[in-house]
């Protein structure tokens, strides 16, 4: 009975055409998998219409990685694997879904290309075309597709300059086919950066093709995905920072192709870039990577910076108010607090549970933090995504969303706000996301070149004694527990901070990282057990 009102609860909030649309998707897969299906994808693909490549690559790929796949290993969601060039098989059992698609992206091409190794990418493309040269219902899902389309338009001039005539027809046919089931497939239902990617292969599909009317409709669509997707504030509308990253560079993929074809609204597409790249330089910490908010990586430093460079937004927004992530700085020591909601209550997919949750640093060194996006497919999946996992207020056994499976919200918080001290750095937050147990959380904080206070409050009629406050620590942090309310911190550089707290008892507890995918690490975490409804801490640098 729980399980059918927690899937109730989650069904609640999703628009009945997306549950129609999506129920649609999966009555037509029996059709793609029939032998009609493919025999009308060939006939469609036969068109004489030379291709034009349209694809800019905005960001180079790695050459190491493309060496390396010379040697067949491929690097998938954060681990290398031994598959062979080309794999035994396009489906290791071994994988992770996420490591499949991956697979399946073909954006290893811009690593080989980076290598300079377009004769491994045609011994490649060809084994992949004899195997899935034709519809597959993973393969061929929107996502890899959409993301495999832009691929080859972005590297096909490259990949083809000194291919034969056999590989060449296979290759486009192919391309055609694949631009065809795309047509007919976007992701309606899921939206979000999903949608984005879709309808940006299909618009360079359509300059590819020299199909005018795809192009202005892709086009069209995409401007009214992101008007609805990028917040006022430029930030992306799933509130993750890793994907927020992701949709940028779809933004200046696409500018760059029609600039570079002579078509599209270039004001239109520069707005949006400048807000996005803001916002981007404002998910930025000092020592370059991202923080860790829902689905988040740390990404690659130099990546991320020129994204945000070619985006126009150097400067770093000064909040972001819509998304409700507040930053506040001064000297060495910054923190950055989560006062917005799960995401767009269509699509939290990526949400964690994680009200008022803080992060901590000093310097270039991080300091508190949140437990990261260790796999999608894994059994601490729902470790990683609890409210436990992030650096906040958490009632034992309880989330302050409920995230359960792998990417449902069933119940979510409904008000979650931020009042700032126009006194000093800081203000109050609060959200509501206990309200079915009578609690409401305030989290109040003030911020001064050496020392980060804060105030925890949880009131409502009803009484618990099962909250906690955690602090994850950094695994570079030392810390060493000195009294029932007291803990010392080394930093790798030696600055030492003091923790103490009033209103809780503190013990030192095992604590789990994921700063990338599929990558673990231990760490501690204050914990502190609060002994009424208020707890008041400080953190206290000694420079």
């Amino acid at each position: 009975m729980q399980q059918l009102l927690r899937l109730l609860r989650t069904l609640w909030y999703i628009p009945a055409p997306a549950l129609l649309w999506r129920l649609w998707a999966r009555l037509k897969v029996r059709y793609y998998q029939s032998p009609f299906y493919n025999l009308r994808s060939v006939v469609a693909a036969e068109v004489n219409t030379p291709l034009t490549y349209t694809g800019i690559e905005v960001l180079a790929g790695n050459a190491q990685r493309g060496q390396a796949l010379a040697t067949g290993n491929w690097q998938l969601a954060g681990q290398v694997f031994p598959l062979g060039a080309p794999p035994q098989t396009w489906l290791p059992p071994k994988l992770q879904p996420l490591q499949t698609f991956e697979l399946h992206y073909h954006e290893w091409l811009a690593d080989l290309r980076a290598a300079n190794n377009p004769k491994l990418a045609r011994s490649l493309l060809a084994d992949w075309l004899l195997n899935f040269g034709h519809y597959h219902p993973v393969v061929w899902h929107p996502y890899p597709l959409s993301l495999r389309l832009v691929a080859w338009l972005t590297h096909g001039r490259w990949l083809l300059a000194e291919a034969n005539d056999e590989f060449k027809a296979a290759f486009e046919a192919c391309l055609r086919q694949q631009l065809a089931h795309l047509r007919h497939n976007c992701e309606w239902d899921l939206g979000g950066n999903h949608l984005i990617k879709n309808l940006k292969a299909l618009l360079l599909g359509g300059l590819a093709i020299h199909d005018g009317t795809l192009t202005l409709w892709a086009e069209s669509q995409l401007l009214r995905a992101l008007q609805h997707q990028v917040l006022p504030d430029g930030a992306h509308d799933e509130r993750s920072p890793h994907y927020h990253a992701q949709v940028l560079q779809d933004v200046l993929e696409t500018r760059a192709a029609l600039r570079n074809a002579g078509a599209g609204g270039a004001g239109v597409w520069d707005d949006v870039a400048t807000r996005m790249g803001a916002a981007l330089a404002f998910y930025t910490y000092p020592d370059g990577a991202l923080g860790l908010w829902n689905d988040g990586q740390l990404g690659e430093a130099a990546r991320l910076a020129q994204l945000v460079a070619a985006s126009g937004g150097a400067h770093a927004a000064a909040q972001l108010p819509n998304a409700g992530y507040y930053k506040f700085a001064q000297g060495n020591l910054g923190a950055m607090l989560d006062a917005g909601l799960v995401g767009p209550n269509e699509n939290p997919g990526h949400a964690h549970a994680d009200m008022l949750a803080l992060e901590l640093w000093h310097g270039p060194h991080r300091v508190v933090v949140n437990g990261g996006t260790l796999a999608y497919q894994h059994k601490l999946r729902g470790y990683f995504r609890s409210t436990a996992a992030h650096s906040t207020l958490a009632i034992e056994g309880e989330n302050s969303a409920e995230v359960w499976a792998e990417h449902r919200v069933g119940r979510r918080p409904h008000v979650v706000s931020f009042t700032p001290n126009l006194q000093s750095l800081g203000g109050v937050a609060s959200h509501d996301g206990y309200r079915h147990l009578g609690l409401a959380h305030t989290r109040k904080l003030t911020l001064s070149a050496f020392t980060l206070t804060g105030e925890d409050t949880l009131s409502g009629p009803a009484h618990t004694n099962r909250a906690w406050v955690r602090f994850h620590l950094h695994p570079t942090v030392k810390v060493r527990q000195t009294t029932e309310t007291e803990a010392e911190l080394t930093l790798p550089n030696g600055v030492k901070a003091s923790f103490t707290c009033t209103g809780g008892r503190l013990t030192l507890q095992a604590s789990r990282y994921a700063p990338q995918f599929n990558q673990l690490a231990e760490s501690q975490q204050l914990a502190v057990r609060l002994q009424g409804a208020n707890l008041v801490w400080a953190f206290k640098f000694s420079a």
